[in-house]
């Protein structure tokens, strides 16, 4: 079996369902397999287009999902997609084809450009690691949340290598119950519990995370509104307390309420600038709270008590 049609068929049987790209010689095989394992080819005319589409499906679905191009213009094509997506940290995999002659008409270092955008580069070098290679990617897209692109060298993509095990969607490792110190858990409450004004502003990290249900059900037992991040608009639709969107966008009435928020918590959301308009939905007396998977997140943006 050819490598590119390994690195296909692993991708599929790992769970990617969706694949969006533009066509080309060098990304011609390894689009194929995938569509012939089961994956739906959404075509695009346009390689940022594809890029941008398969951003948008990933956020939404909550998948991780696949972006096919050719070598050189096809991968330069991409980049203010890609850039966007690694930015929003959302697990995506491009497959990009690639030529490593200097000579040719279509060499470009995709390495160095994928690492200038912060995307994680990785690069088939030998077929035999096609199926190793293709689950490390779909690994760091999923676990990492990482937007990946998986250079796959012409001529590695034309090497044998053995057919990829029968595989189905890997499950994905459960976050610690660790990762919280009790005494800061306990600080949380306690914040909780004094608060007379809080709000809970959820971001993407929340909506990936299901937490709708279980926000709702603590924001009712301490009286908190909800409100979300832009990303995140829709959240909470139709809760009686839904106060929408925290930011630039938000509403007159939703600026007044947050600012006089006496605690605001932050859930998987970087209240970063717009979020939080700079800082002036801040009162002067409010405690600010940040909740998130990342220890590199919290605090990030703006000082944070908790």
């Amino acid at each position: 079996m050819r490598a590119a049609e390994a690195v296909g068929r692993t991708l599929v049987g790992l769970g990617v369902s969706h694949v969006f790209g533009v066509v080309g010689s060098g990304n011609f095989h390894v689009t194929n397999a995938m569509v012939r394992a089961g994956a739906r080819f959404v075509a695009a005319r346009h390689e940022g287009g594809a890029t941008t589409m398969a951003d948008a499906y990933a956020r939404m679905s909550g998948e991780v999902a696949a972006v096919t191009v050719h070598q050189g213009c096809g991968f330069t094509n991409t980049l203010t997609g890609l850039t966007e997506a690694t930015k929003s940290r959302t697990p995506l995999v491009v497959l990009a084809a690639d030529v490593t002659e200097r000579r040719s008409n279509f060499f470009v270092d995709q390495q160095a450009l994928t690492s200038s955008v912060g995307a994680t580069p990785l690069s088939l070098e030998r077929g035999e690691d096609a199926v190793a290679m293709a689950a490390r990617a779909f690994a760091l897209a999923r676990d990492e949340r990482r937007t990946v692109v998986l250079n796959l060298p012409l001529q590695v993509q034309a090497a044998e290598c053995d057919e990829p095990p029968t595989l189905s969607p890997a499950e994905r490792s459960p976050e610690s119950a660790t990762a919280v110190a009790p005494d800061q858990l306990d600080a949380l409450l306690a914040c909780l519990d004094r608060a007379r004004r809080p709000v809970f502003v959820a971001g993407r990290g929340a909506r990936g995370a299901g937490c709708r249900e279980a926000l709702e059900a603590l924001a009712e037992s301490c009286g908190a509104l909800v409100g979300t991040s832009a990303v995140s608009k829709g959240l909470f639709h139709g809760n009686p307390w839904d106060i929408d969107v925290s930011g630039g966008f938000a509403t007159p009435l939703a600026v007044e309420l947050i600012t006089d928020a006496d605690l605001i918590v932050g859930w998987g959301c970087a209240l970063n600038m717009w979020t939080m308009r700079q800082g002036s939905l801040i009162g002067p007396d409010t405690v600010v709270a940040q909740v998130d998977i990342d220890p590199d997140a919290l605090g990030n943006h703006r000082d944070v008590q908790l």
